[in-house]
C-alpha cells in the first residue's frame, strides 16, 4: 500500500448483488476490499441513506469507494451530486462490463486502485444529463434502448425465458430498428434528421464534448450500407462530437442510460452537466 492511500479514509458502498461481490464474503477480493486499512466504514447498498453520508464527511472522511456495476456507480453519483459534490468517488471493478472505471483508471484489480490512491487533487469528470438524468457512459434513445428493456425482462427469468415472452421482446426490437420515429438536432446545424436510433457516448472523460451515433433503417440493406460506408468513407455516416443533442417523437421514447432502461417524455434533450464529478486519483 502507498503511503498517500493510508492516509484517506474512505467509506465503502457495497453492492451484494453485483456480479463481482460475494453475499457470502468468502470471496478473497471482496473481503480484501472490505477489511482494505483506507477503508473505515462499509456500508450496504439497499441500506444507503444520504445523511450517512453528510455526517461521515462533517468527521473528516475523505472520500467514497463504491463496489459494484455501471449502473450502481451511476446511482450513487447521482445522489453524490444532489448532496455533496465536493465528494471524490473511486469506483471499484465489482459489475459485467466496469466501462466507467476502465475509461477512468484502465483495467485495474479494486484492491490495485485502493493501494494507489495518490495525494494530487481529485479529477473533475462532467457527467452527461438526458432530461436532468445523469450518466457517466452513454445514453441511448430508441432502437438501443429496446433492445437494454428485452434484456432487463429476460433478467427477470431463473433459467431460460418462456419462449413466446423471448420472442416477442426481440420482434418489438427489430421493429422499432426500422422505424426512424425521431427527429433530433445537434448544436453543429439547425437541420433536423431522422433516426430509429441515437446512440451518445462520453468516450473521452477530459473533453466537453460527447461522441454520438444516429441509425436510420428502412430495411436490412441499409444495414449492410452503414457498414460498407464505415469501412469505405467513415465521414458520412451520421456521428460526430456534439454539446448538446435534442430530439422529439410523437411519443414518449424508449431510452436508456448507462446499460439501464428509463422512462422519457416526448422531447429529450441531452447535454453535459455543468457541474462536476471529482474522482480519487489513482497512480499509474
Amino acid at each position: 500500500m502507498s503511503a498517500n492511500a493510508s492516509q484517506k479514509r474512505l467509506a465503502l458502498i457495497v453492492n451484494t448483488a453485483s456480479g463481482g461481490f460475494s453475499r457470502s464474503g468468502s470471496d478473497t477480493r471482496s473481503d480484501a476490499v472490505t477489511g482494505h486499512g483506507c477503508i473505515e466504514q462499509v456500508w450496504p447498498l439497499d441500506e444507503f441513506e444520504p445523511e450517512q453520508l453528510k455526517s461521515a464527511l462533517a468527521d473528516g472522511l475523505d472520500g467514497l469507494a463504491i463496489a459494484g456495476g455501471d449502473g450502481t456507480i451511476r446511482s450513487i453519483a447521482e445522489q453524490v451530486l444532489e448532496i455533496a459534490p465536493e465528494c471524490p468517488l473511486l469506483p471499484l471493478p465489482f459489475g459485467t462490463a466496469n466501462m466507467l472505471v476502465k475509461r477512468i483508471y484502465g483495467d485495474r484489480d479494486p484492491v490495485d486502485l485502493l493501494d494507489h490512491i495518490t495525494g494530487e487533487p481529485p479529477l473533475r469528470f462532467r457527467p452527461g444529463l438526458l432530461n436532468g438524468s445523469p450518466f457517466l457512459v452513454a445514453a441511448a434513445l430508441g432502437f438501443p434502448s429496446t433492445v437494454a428493456r428485452a434484456r432487463e425482462r429476460l433478467r427477470e427469468f431463473e433459467g431460460p425465458p418462456p419462449l413466446p415472452s423471448f420472442s416477442k421482446r426481440v420482434a418489438a426490437s427489430l421493429r422499432q430498428a426500422f422505424k426512424p420515429g425521431i427527429r433530433y438536432q445537434t448544436d453543429e446545424g439547425a437541420r433536423r434528421h431522422s433516426a430509429s436510433g441515437i446512440y451518445v457516448d462520453l468516450s473521452d472523460p477530459d473533453r466537453d464534448a460527447m461522441q454520438y451515433i444516429a441509425v436510420h433503417w428502412r430495411e436490412m440493406g441499409d444495414i449492410a450500407r452503414m457498414g460498407l460506408t464505415a469501412l469505405t468513407d467513415p465521414d458520412r455516416l451520421p456521428t460526430g462530437r456534439v454539446e448538446t443533442l435534442s430530439a422529439t417523437s410523437r411519443k414518449p421514447m424508449a431510452a436508456m442510460i448507462d446499460g439501464e432502461p428509463v422512462f422519457t417524455e416526448c422531447d429529450v434533450e441531452i447535454r453535459r452537466a455543468s457541474s462536476p464529478l471529482l474522482f480519487l486519483p489513482v497512480a499509474s
